[in-house]
């Protein structure tokens, strides 16, 4: 059972400028990818990851779109929960791929909600401390080269 929620004044580390980019196979434009950042000053494991949803335009993304990258390693949302040896470092960034077709050229805003198990603040039996590492940005798409 969680309990408090933590939120430190690192929001830039979530979306960075930069963070989005288009994802092409084949040259067809398929989708993009988001490059995400922990608010944070200690890293967690990726199964510390208790909420990660993502919004583009106001229009949510479905999770059944989306497969995270880390480590050369894809997984989709709901596998986060499995990968405890997949340690989430400060400088590091998890990049979430989203097969949803593409998005038009130019800025869009990006809304990442993501509520991390902060490992290191167990204050009872499931009881935990949260970081919430959620942030809402201006982005330009980056176009593949």
């Amino acid at each position: 059972m969680p309990t408090l929620y933590m939120k430190l004044p690192h929001e830039d580390r979530v979306l960075r400028p930069g963070a989005l980019r288009e994802l092409t196979l084949n040259d067809q434009t398929v989708g993009f990818a988001l490059s995400i950042g922990m608010n944070y000053y200690r890293g967690l494991p990726l199964s510390a990851i208790e909420e990660l949803e993502i919004t583009v335009d106001g229009q949510a993304i479905p999770s059944a779109l989306m497969l995270a990258e880390f480590n050369e390693k894809l997984f989709m949302p709901d596998q986060l929960a499995l990968a405890w040896t997949e340690f989430w470092g400060i400088k590091r960034y998890l990049t979430v791929r989203v097969y949803n077709g593409g998005l038009a050229d130019g800025e869009h805003e990006v809304a990442v909600r993501l509520i991390l198990r902060n490992v290191y603040m167990q204050f009872g039996p499931g009881a935990y401390g949260m970081v919430d590492s959620s942030a809402t940005r201006t982005l330009t798409l980056q176009k593949e080269n």
